[in-house]
């Protein structure tokens, strides 16, 4: 009897955990199933990609984008529903199946939309093509002169004038707005910047596009003295060293004092001494309390140690009068 009753214990042991085992189970079926159908009921874009599009300013007009090497396309068959994704390769070619390939250099969307279906007709009379473009291409455009961060930068046929400066780090301190320059296929072009961050002049602020090259010069230099300190090279570079934050070397920016040159460095360390700043100049001379001078290309602006961390080291001036005091006190309670 009582082994029979134990065993009805354990039977109804076991049957207790397979219905919690059961329900658990249901319940992450459920769950899974709920993100099948979640990612079954996304646009075809993210599925395929896992990017978000980027914003846009408003909906694109096909008569007006012109595609280029990267750009990816949806072609939707309407004979036997056939669906490609298709993307223009580097030398600008597009391949359509049943086509083959197609040069889209120097065509818009609406071009290809008529091209690619003018050629269908020819393989299947009544059939009907729809494009769509899904991804933008992304291309490099050169950004220099009188930006922070003088590089190549990553923009899109969306992008603006504006967010490649951003990207470069924006404006320097000593940069003219007014004269910007868009260098597009060796012609010049001046933007006004100003007038868009200003007033939003959306004319001053135009889309980048394959090639592009943005230039920013400074203020008050020269066509001639820009050539020349636009020169990336070692020898134009400022050095900055010493009691600072981060020694490095940095670009020559025309304009800047030592002063700039150790705020782009971090600032000066608290055992490091601004008043005694000296500049070391390319024919070995040293311009000493040289704060606020201004700096040429070659130049090494050094920042010494304060006297006080020289005397009493890293615990400082105030510390070590305090342990004086002290000692003192001290002296004068065991004499008494």
């Amino acid at each position: 009897m009582i082994l029979k009753i134990r065993n009805k214990r354990f039977y109804y042991f076991y049957l207790y955990i397979l219905i919690i085992i059961n329900i658990s189970y249901s319940q992450s079926s459920n769950q899974l199933d709920a993100t099948q159908l979640d990612n079954s009921q996304q646009p075809i874009i993210y599925r395929e990609y896992g990017v978000k599009p980027l914003p846009l300013e408003s909906a694109i007009k096909p008569e007006e984008y012109y595609l280029g090497p990267g750009d990816r396309l949806r072609i939707l068959w309407s004979v036997e529903n056939i669906d490609n994704f298709v993307t223009i390769g580097p030398t600008g070619n597009l391949i359509v199946p049943e086509i083959g390939p197609i040069n889209v250099l120097g065509k818009t969307l609406a071009d290809i939309d008529s091209e690619i279906n003018e050629e269908i007709k020819k393989v299947y009379i009544s059939a009907k093509v729809s494009i769509d473009l899904i991804r933008f291409r992304q291309f490099r455009v050169l950004v220099y002169g009188a930006v922070n961060r003088p590089r190549y930068v990553k923009m899109a046929p969306v992008s603006r004038f504006s967010e490649a400066i951003n990207e470069a780090g924006g404006l320097q301190k000593y940069a003219d707005p007014d004269r910007a320059v868009l260098i597009r296929k060796n012609k010049s072009t001046n933007i006004f910047i100003k007038e868009f961050l200003l007033y939003g002049d959306v004319k001053n602020n135009p889309y980048l596009t394959d090639g592009d090259k943005i230039f920013v010069p400074f203020k008050g230099i020269n066509a001639e003295q820009q050539k020349k300190y636009m020169e990336y090279d070692n020898a134009n570079k400022v050095l900055v060293t010493g009691f600072v934050i981060k020694p490095n070397a940095h670009y020559f920016r025309p304009g800047y004092s030592a002063k700039d040159y150790i705020a782009l460095s971090g600032g000066s360390l608290d055992v490091g001494s601004s008043k005694r700043v000296r500049i070391l100049k390319k024919d070995g001379r040293i311009l000493k309390r040289a704060y606020n001078q201004i700096i040429e290309p070659g130049d090494i602006v050094d920042i010494p140690e304060t006297y006080g961390s020289i005397i009493f080291g890293n615990t400082g001036f105030v510390q070590a009068l305090t342990s004086v005091a002290t000692l003192m006190l001290a002296y004068q309670a065991t004499i008494q």
